[in-house]
């Protein structure tokens, strides 16, 4: 299944305000809580702060992909977003980012889990595609920017 396939508009932001890296991991962690399917919010903050104290998983080009396993969560959800201002999230290649993708698995690793963190990694790693998708003025519209760059 294609990211754009899978993404709710509902889980999909446009135009976050957070401070700096940890009140947008928070931010994150509540906006993946909308789906239901995260039996504990707080405990999921909790993995996802841990996974980003191990290693950044900002990756650069704009974009950061914050991401855990936890059994509070009942199925694969992800939530994306842009921000109003960009932030600093110590990205591999030092450059702030001004979009996010965020990624709740199930702690026995659902399948699909490295699938599309990987599927999201490979679409910006093109030149000027985290800008193409800061410019989404709806959350459709920003799936259908991953959509067409997906084809």
């Amino acid at each position: 299944m294609k990211i754009s396939e899978f993404l709710d508009p509902n889980l999909i932001e446009i135009g976050i305000k957070a401070k700096d890296k940890w009140e947008l991991i928070e931010h994150m962690a509540n906006l993946l809580a909308k789906s239901g399917k995260i039996g504990d919010v707080k405990k999921f903050h909790e993995k996802l702060l841990e996974r980003e104290r191990t290693m950044t998983t900002g990756l650069g080009h704009g974009m950061a992909i914050p991401h855990a396993l936890c059994d509070c969560v009942e199925q694969i959800v992800i939530a994306a977003g842009t921000l109003a201002e960009p932030i600093d999230f110590e990205s591999f290649d030092f450059e702030p980012i001004y979009v996010i993708f965020s990624i709740a698995s199930p702690q026995d690793r659902d399948k699909r889990y490295m699938h599309y963190l990987s599927q999201i990694a490979r679409l910006f790693s093109r030149p000027g595609f985290a800008q193409q998708l800061a410019r989404a003025k709806s959350p459709q519209e920003f799936i259908e920017i991953i959509r067409q760059s997906e084809q």
